[in-house]
């Protein structure tokens, strides 16, 4: 979920540094998620793991914003982009475990993203956006950071790749779908998906849940524990300080996906992936700022 995006900074004080904080844990919840799907890729599919993570997030998201919204969620002001909202995030989910099965945890994080500048593409369709030259060249950045990492045309490219790509594109969807939704909560949205992602999961999976070892369930269960309450981290977060302060350190991600891959698998990233994270991650705090200046200048220009 992405909030909007604030022009004003607060102070640095005790409620910003645990809003960081969070944000923080979040990434280092996501990356263990990660290390959970990949404990189990040889036998259950991209699917089947997808549904572990929605059933988790059900049992965690649906009590959660039941207990702070009420019976609110189950009438959202924005219904059909709630609905597209959760279809897109468990296709993106799907084609992301796609493209990790044969990728490392550093290298499908750092094409993941790439997302901010789809992001910036999309609210030039759907929210009319304008966005100048300065942002297509720190996107053009970003997408040489992900050749880089791909490397497209030798003997380093792997398909899955385009999986992960792909996964960034709908993420980048879902994001736009959320700016649209701005009236329902982040409870709501969070209900929704989760609910959504499940049904949809379901249907895919529903004559493989019989064949689940207990492996698989104590691996399974446990990223989709991990991912639920790196969501929940998130929401708190971003209700404790602006988003432009936060942004930033969800790149943090970076770090705690190579972190967990060496210290479970002693995987170093290469050079080509630190110099193509590097650009991709330039690029997007640059997007970053960029986009505080333009909700300065228009709460300037408001006034």
């Amino acid at each position: 979920m992405t909030p909007a995006v604030d022009a004003g900074l607060p102070r640095v004080n005790e409620t910003v540094l645990l809003a960081i904080a969070l944000v923080a844990a979040s990434t280092l919840l996501f990356a263990a998620c990660d290390i959970g799907a990949k404990f189990i890729q040889n036998e259950a599919s991209a699917e089947k793991i997808a549904w572990w993570r929605n059933f988790a997030y059900v049992l965690v998201a649906v009590p959660f914003a039941l207990r702070r919204e009420g019976l609110r969620i189950l009438k959202p002001r924005h219904p059909w982009f709630n609905l597209m909202r959760g279809f897109s995030a468990i296709c993106g989910t799907i084609l992301f475990l796609l493209g990790l099965h044969y990728q490392s945890i550093p290298d499908a994080t750092a094409i993941s993203f790439v997302s901010p500048v789809f992001v910036m593409a999309l609210s030039i369709v759907f929210l009319g956006e304008v966005v100048g030259v300065r942002r297509w060249l720190s996107a053009l950045v970003g997408f040489i950071g992900v050749l880089i990492i791909v490397q497209p045309g030798t003997s380093s490219f792997h398909p899955a790749s385009i999986f992960t790509l792909v996964a960034a594109f709908v993420g980048a969807f879902s994001t736009i779908l959320t700016r649209k939704a701005v009236r329902d909560s982040a409870e709501t949205m969070m209900a929704w998906t989760s609910v959504i992602g499940l049904t949809v999961a379901t249907a895919l999976v529903w004559r493989e849940l019989p064949q689940t070892s207990w492996h698989e369930a104590v691996y399974g269960m446990a990223g989709g524990l991990f991912f639920a309450f790196g969501q929940i981290c998130c929401v708190f977060a971003y209700r404790m300080a602006p988003a432009s302060l936060l942004a930033p350190f969800s790149y943090v991600q970076m770090i705690s996906a190579t972190a967990v891959s060496y210290l479970v698998w002693s995987i170093v990233p290469s050079l080509t992936t630190t110099i193509g994270a590097s650009l991709i991650v330039a690029s997007g705090l640059y997007s970053l700022h960029r986009e505080r200046l333009r909700a300065r200048a228009i709460t300037t220009s408001c006034v």
